[in-house]
C-alpha cells in the first residue's frame, strides 16, 4: 500500500474511534446503551417476578375460597336431605347446577396453575367468572332451602 492509504486508514481509525465513547470517558449524569440494556433486563424480569407472584396469590385465593364454599354446599346438602316431592325433586336440581358450576370453576383453577406467568392474566377474567357464576348459584340454592 502506498503512504497515502496508510494516512487515509491512520485517520479513518482515528475518527472512528473517536466517535465512540467509551465507559471510562462517559460524562457523569449520562446514560449508555449497556446501562440501557441491563435496567431494561432488570425491568423485564422484576414484572415477570410480580407476575408470578400474583398469580400464586389469585390461584392461592381461589382454592381457599372453593374450600370454604365446599363446606358450605356440605352444610346445604345436610339441610335438603329432609326435603320431600316437589322441594326435594328442586332441590337435587338447584345442587347439580350448583356442582356443574363448582366443577367449572375447579378447572379454571387449574388453567390457572398451568398457564404461564405471562398468560395467565387471560385465564384469570375466565376463573374469575366461573367463580362469580358459582357463587351466585350458591346464594340462589343458599336461599331457597
Amino acid at each position: 500500500m502506498s503512504r497515502r492509504m496508510y494516512g487515509v486508514l491512520f485517520l479513518s481509525g482515528l475518527v472512528i474511534g473517536g466517535c465512540e465513547q467509551s465507559s471510562r470517558e462517559q460524562t457523569p449524569g449520562s446514560v449508555t446503551s449497556e446501562d440501557v440494556r441491563r435496567d431494561v433486563g432488570k425491568a423485564a424480569q422484576t414484572a415477570a417476578d410480580f407476575s408470578l407472584q400474583a398469580k400464586e396469590d389469585f390461584q392461592r385465593s381461589l382454592e381457599a375460597r372453593l374450600e370454604e364454599l365446599d363446606a358450605e354446599i356440605a352444610k346445604l346438602r345436610e339441610k335438603g336431605g329432609n326435603l320431600k316431592d316437589q322441594a326435594a325433586a328442586t332441590f337435587k336440581m338447584k345442587m347439580a347446577e350448583l356442582e356443574t358450576k363448582r366443577d367449572a370453576a375447579r378447572a379454571k383453577l387449574a388453567e390457572v396453575g398451568q398457564s404461564s406467568a405471562e398468560a395467565w392474566k387471560d385465564v384469570r377474567n375466565g376463573a374469575e367468572s366461573a367463580w362469580d357464576e358459582l357463587d351466585k348459584a350458591f346464594r340462589e340454592a343458599a336461599s331457597e332451602f
